[in-house]
């Protein structure tokens, strides 16, 4: 569905002005039945059988109302539903690039800020933290991170094109001489200008403090 989502986005609106056009159209009209004739009646004693009065063909026939129109418009509401669901509401996630993460434990209460920069495609690739590599995968809006060499797990879902939220677990990181075991975080898209800001990466504040697996 998503390889041949313009296709079936223009097959869709070409429906629409199908159906639409449909719907605008006038129906044809039914011919209405020949009147029967009525009994003759005799217009006075003195006239032959022959001669006869012919009385009218009575009331008008009510005009049956279709259902096509209705079926119609139906149809054409479905498929700018389906239209605007697939191409207006449908939002891209895209994970590749520059993103910092900034981190909050409470045991010990702590605060801080790893860059990391993922390269690959929308659904798996690689990233790289200040010299730490490891991979991510994306599906849909969930988001996981490993670190290759470390006991790290970041787990966490996109809340915009440029948020993403979620917690990590870890072992073997110690901050102040106390191990922290998990954490909240929450990333935010960098621009393309933007850099590593020194003092807030992981090669900084935490090297030589994680445990390798």
């Amino acid at each position: 569905m998503k390889n041949h989502r313009k296709t079936l986005s223009l097959f869709l609106m070409l429906a629409y002005a199908f159906l639409l056009q449909a719907a605008v159209k006038p129906l044809r009209a039914e011919r209405a039945p020949e009147p029967t004739p009525a009994p003759a009646s005799l217009s006075a004693p003195e006239q032959g059988p022959s001669v006869v009065e012919e009385e009218g063909g009575g009331a008008p026939l009510a005009r049956k109302r279709s259902i096509v129109p209705i079926l119609i418009g139906v149809a054409a509401a479905g498929a700018i539903a389906a239209f605007v669901a697939l191409v207006v509401l449908k939002t891209k996630y895209d994970i590749v690039g520059s993103w910092d993460f900034d981190f909050t434990s409470t045991a010990p209460a702590h605060t801080w800020t790893w860059t990391l920069v993922f390269k690959g495609d929308r659904k798996s690739g690689t990233f790289t933290d200040a010299g730490d590599t490891g991979k991510y995968t994306v599906s849909e809006k969930d988001v996981r991170l490993t670190y290759d060499a470390w006991d790290i797990v970041l787990t966490g879902r996109f809340d915009a094109k440029d948020k993403m939220s979620g917690s990590g677990t870890f072992a073997g990181l110690t901050v102040g001489g106390k191990e922290i075991a998990s954490a909240t975080w929450t990333a935010t898209r960098l621009s393309s200008s933007g850099s590593l800001r020194p003092g807030n990466i992981a090669a900084s504040s935490f090297d030589s403090r994680k445990q390798k697996k």
